[in-house]
Protein backbone atom coordinates (compact mmCIF):
# COMPACT_ATOMS: atom_id res chain seq x y z
CA UNK A 1 0.00 0.00 0.00
CA UNK A 2 1.72 3.22 -1.11
CA UNK A 3 -0.42 6.17 -0.30
CA UNK A 4 2.37 8.76 -1.32
CA UNK A 5 2.86 8.04 -5.30
CA UNK A 6 5.25 10.68 -5.62
CA UNK A 7 7.27 10.23 -2.54
CA UNK A 8 7.38 6.13 -3.96
CA UNK A 9 8.52 7.26 -6.83
CA UNK A 10 11.49 9.84 -5.25
CA UNK A 11 12.84 6.72 -3.25
CA UNK A 12 12.79 4.80 -5.90
CA UNK A 13 14.31 6.55 -7.74
CA UNK A 14 17.34 7.70 -5.38
CA UNK A 15 17.60 3.98 -4.86
CA UNK A 16 18.02 2.85 -8.14
CA UNK A 17 19.88 5.56 -9.63
CA UNK A 18 23.30 6.02 -10.95
CA UNK A 19 24.13 8.62 -7.69
CA UNK A 20 25.61 6.43 -4.84
CA UNK A 21 26.35 9.60 -2.04
CA UNK A 22 22.00 9.77 -1.75
CA UNK A 23 21.73 5.99 -1.80
CA UNK A 24 24.68 5.69 0.76
CA UNK A 25 23.06 8.18 2.97
CA UNK A 26 19.79 6.39 3.04
CA UNK A 27 21.10 3.28 3.62
CA UNK A 28 22.84 4.51 6.62
CA UNK A 29 19.91 6.36 8.09
CA UNK A 30 17.64 3.23 7.67
CA UNK A 31 19.55 1.01 7.96
CA UNK A 32 18.52 0.22 11.80
CA UNK A 33 15.06 0.30 11.04
CA UNK A 34 14.71 -2.25 8.79
CA UNK A 35 12.87 -5.20 9.03
CA UNK A 36 14.45 -8.85 7.82
CA UNK A 37 13.72 -12.12 7.63
CA UNK A 38 16.75 -14.00 6.91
Amino acid sequence: NIADAGAADHVFTMLMGDEVPPRKRFIQTHAKSATLDI
